[in-house]
């Protein structure tokens, strides 16, 4: 019996796909899906992630003011966020633009330049959309960060759903098309 080429690549397809699933078995490891891992909380302070703020409130003053104070600092926390991130944007911007007017750059680097210009354009546009939408859905506060095809949310919210955490799923992919395993919610209390 002899085999034809079209067998000979329909085995090697199958072989490959059988590769392919078993590699994405094991390295796709213990993950588990949507919504289950969704909202996170970290005490790791980078751009776009917030240290949680959990002051229980009860009747005693001191309690109270702790607990504006706690307000106030993650009112200072999303002031701060938008101000530092609206800084490096137009820092970006203008080096983009002395890449544009430097009579020496190449028109590689200048298309370049135009096509990253347009690119921080379209994801501040999305940020800003995003961030709308979500404290149209009830949030007290709410920041959004597109890097790298992923995006980070961070949301000022008294409860823990995940009711909540596939809401502002739905809101960042429908969007700006970002897949849900792709965006992090940070929830500051």
């Amino acid at each position: 019996m002899t085999m034809g080429k079209r067998q000979l690549v329909l085995a090697a397809l199958i072989v490959a796909l059988g590769a392919a699933v078993y590699l994405n078995w094991q390295f796709s490891g213990n993950n588990q899906l949507l919504a289950t891992n969704a909202v996170t909380s970290t005490a790791d302070h980078e751009f776009g992630e917030a240290q949680l703020a959990d002051v229980p409130v009860s009747g005693s003053s001191k309690t109270t003011s702790s607990a504006v104070k706690a307000n106030a600092s993650v009112s200072a926390y999303f002031s701060e966020a938008r101000l530092s991130r609206q800084k490096s944007r137009d820092q970006a911007v203008e080096l983009l633009e002395k890449v544009l007017l430097d009579a020496k750059s190449n028109e590689a680097a200048k298309k370049d330049a135009v096509a990253q210009a347009a690119i921080i354009a379209q994801n501040t546009l999305k940020e800003s959309n995003m961030e709308n939408l979500i404290k149209a859905k009830g949030f007290a506060d709410c920041m959004a960060f597109i890097q790298n095809s992923e995006c980070s949310v961070v949301v000022k919210t008294n409860d823990s759903s995940q009711n909540n955490a596939i809401v502002i799923k739905d809101v960042v992919a429908g969007q700006a098309g970002i897949p849900y395993d792709k965006i992090k919610i940070v929830e500051v209390k």
